[in-house]
């Protein structure tokens, strides 16, 4: 498996050994035969392995099921590219043990693990991971099908593994159907203008208008990257419409129209291709339906762990990796050494490790919330999420709802009253799933900013009968303003963004203000208007701004390690006093010749907790007395710790207009 063969039908033999892992394995039986009194100490328990850290490699992509566990855990190799040739670090391996204090089905409460260390040449410690040997494996099939062994996620059991679970979808989930039936723009055609036609040997652009009946289609998921992608533009428009030479297409829309046809629908949409890329007229009349788009497609290609259009949607991959290795602990007896994780998850989003690359990128979010089905190309295996399901290559095991799409399912079918009450609270509990995935993300224009979610902004809108301002709800404003950031980010400079007021001006990851609601909410401010200039139908905005009227009081900040204190007044509080612990959470780091305000949002009051919120705000101009928030900040005690904060008097009533 050294070179993880060209064929795409290859697989990967499970349960094989090398010679040093079978001396492993036979150390692990022993200590099962022993019932867990083998002695452990450091002197009488040895290493049973040690191996340089390319050798390990090497030993896991040509076979080694326990190697190939070991490589994933300290240094993951799922190509001859991947193997680190000069890396002169030791993996060592010692058999540990841990106590449950529960008898397992063989009645043993102790249970053997591999303790392994990834070492300096002077034997100091750079990591270690513990590799735990159950009686079960876990949320993994006992015997895993073909598809948990295919190298290539092209292959034909990985293909039959992706057609079991759309069909298994489609004849059992009522409610995904349902939900690729229910129309976002209730006002306008939802059906794309173009289409890219696969059923024949070449390709072509087709216009809905030639369409008696508009046809079954399949949306693509991808990111443009650093690629230079081949698009439809005004001039070559005629001629694709003819034909679309495939060989010009990126790596990862050709792989498209593969999966297309392997999986026997005849049309993909595929935005470069189907919006006219030097038309701003057709760019905005497309992406003001693009929920409506994904909506109402059968599923969408989900080019997951590719940067660019040349990255491809197909990728290889060690699944020994993926999978525990069974094997005989005794007559009759089989345990497993449990396999890792793969270090990449198409459930987060933003940036980091754990992320795929399309996962990085804002417009994505609503294209996989809106779609009712998604199909995941991801960097080591398939994956598959519709409304109701979920499921991966990696277990096979379809596991209970998922959480991403039915947020917004969920969200769009509740009756809310507009006032601060339970149905808010049901809302909330959604509205903030789909707010937390789509904040940390990235966008090429940050005029995108509140139009890459526009369309799930309209659903819910035309569900609930509310109204969006600027990315809050016109109905909620004032637990709506209390959002907040964990580390202060910097402020997005060029095209108009949003209002600093919305969590959308900024390019982080928020946090709704509220968390918990067995509180009695005193509300401090009122808003006498609110207003935003929208220039697009696509829901993009040029400026926006709230009134409000509420206790304002003129505050500093104090930095302490990492944490941001209010300080007002003359008062200098005790160390831990409640005074003390008015934290200011700022958006971003204020000038330090800034003057700025505390506007009092909220005071929440429980039997053993009271909670004061609100936002920190400067003067924006002085001239026309406006102003911006900076931050937010928040107060939590206890009921016999009061505060002077904002009830000293020192506070004013204060009409305000924030930008």
């Amino acid at each position: 498996m050294t070179a993880l063969s060209i064929n795409k039908n290859a697989s990967a033999r499970p349960y094989v050994l090398c010679g040093t892992c079978v001396g492993i394995m036979d150390a692990v039986k022993e200590f099962i035969r022993s019932g867990g009194s083998t002695d452990l100490s450091s002197d009488k328990n040895p290493y049973v392995a040690q191996y340089l850290v390319p050798d390990l490699q090497r030993s896991g992509l040509n076979g080694c099921h326990v190697c190939s566990i070991i490589s994933q855990a300290l240094v993951p190799a799922h190509s001859n590219g991947d193997i680190l040739t000069s890396s002169t670090l030791i993996v060592t391996i010692r058999i540990g043990k841990s106590y449950t204090g529960e008898e397992d089905r063989y009645g043993a409460k102790t249970h053997p693990n591999l303790d392994a260390w990834l070492r300096n040449e002077d034997g100091t410690r750079v990591h270690s991971r513990t590799i735990y040997i159950t009686t079960d494996p876990g949320t993994h099939a006992a015997e895993p099908e073909d598809a948990c062994w295919s190298i290539s996620t092209e292959s034909d059991t990985m293909f039959n593994l992706a057609k079991d679970w759309l069909h298994g979808c489609l004849s059992e989930h009522h409610l995904c159907e349902e939900v690729r039936l229910t129309a976002i723009s209730s006002n306008q055609s939802s059906f794309p203008e173009y289409l890219v036609n696969v059923n024949e040997d070449s390709l072509r652009l087709c216009p809905s208008s030639s369409f008696s009946t508009w046809p079954s289609y399949l949306t693509l998921s991808h990111r443009w990257g650093e690629s230079r992608i081949f698009t439809l533009m005004s001039q070559n428009l005629p001629s694709l419409l003819s034909e679309i030479p495939i060989d010009s297409l990126p790596k990862t829309f050709q792989d498209a129209v593969i999966i297309t046809r392997r999986m026997g629908y005849s049309y993909i949409w595929i935005d470069s291709l189907c919006i006219i890329q030097d038309s701003k007229e057709h760019w905005e009349k497309e992406s003001a339906i693009m929920g409506d788009i994904y909506r109402s497609s059968a599923f969408t290609i989900a080019a997951l762990g590719a940067t660019n259009g040349d990255s491809g949607c197909f990728k290889t991959r060690n699944p020994l990796c993926f999978q525990p290795f069974k094997f005989e602990a005794g007559p009759g007896r089989y345990d497993y050494l449990s396999s890792e994780r793969e270090r990449k998850s198409f459930k987060y989003t933003g940036y980091g490790t754990n992320v795929e690359p399309l996962h990085e990128r804002g417009w994505v979010v609503q294209e996989r919330m809106l779609s009712p089905r998604t199909l995941f190309y991801g960097s080591f295996g398939l994956y598959w999420e519709c409304v109701q399901q979920e499921a991966s290559s990696m277990i096979t095991k379809r596991m209970s709802v998922t959480y991403v799409k039915y947020a917004i399912h969920q969200a769009c079918n509740l009756a809310v009253s507009g006032i601060f009450d339970q149905s808010y609270r049901a809302f909330w509990q959604w509205w903030t799933t789909i707010i937390t995935t789509y904040s940390p993300c990235g966008l090429t224009y940050g005029s995108d900013k509140l139009v890459a979610i526009g369309g799930i902004v309209r659903l819910a809108e035309s569900k609930t009968g509310m109204h969006s301002v600027a990315g809050l709800w016109k109905e909620y404003l004032l637990p709506e303003l209390l959002w907040f950031v964990e580390r202060p980010s910097v402020r997005p400079i060029g095209a108009y963004q949003a209002p600093t007021w919305s969590w959308a001006s900024l390019n982080t990851a928020v946090t709704p203000g509220i968390q918990d609601f067995n509180y009695s909410f005193s509300w401090k401010i009122k808003v006498l208007d609110v207003g935003t200039n929208v220039v697009s139908a696509n829901g993009q905005i040029s400026s926006a701004h709230i009134k409000i009227s509420g206790p304002l009081l003129r505050v500093r900040y104090k930095k302490s390690g990492t944490n941001y204190q209010l300080r007002w007044g003359k008062i200098i509080p005790l160390v831990n006093s409640s005074d003390d612990r008015v934290c200011f959470l700022p958006d971003v780091i204020p000038d330090p010749v800034q003057e700025l305000w505390a506007l009092h949002i909220v005071c929440a009051v429980s039997t053993h907790a009271y909670m004061n919120m609100g936002i920190v705000v400067t003067k924006e101009n002085d001239a026309d007395d406006t102003w911006i928030r900076v931050g937010s900040f928040r107060q939590y005690d206890w009921p016999s710790n009061p505060t002077k904060f904002f009830q000293d008097g020192l506070a004013e009533m204060t009409t305000l207009v924030i930008l």
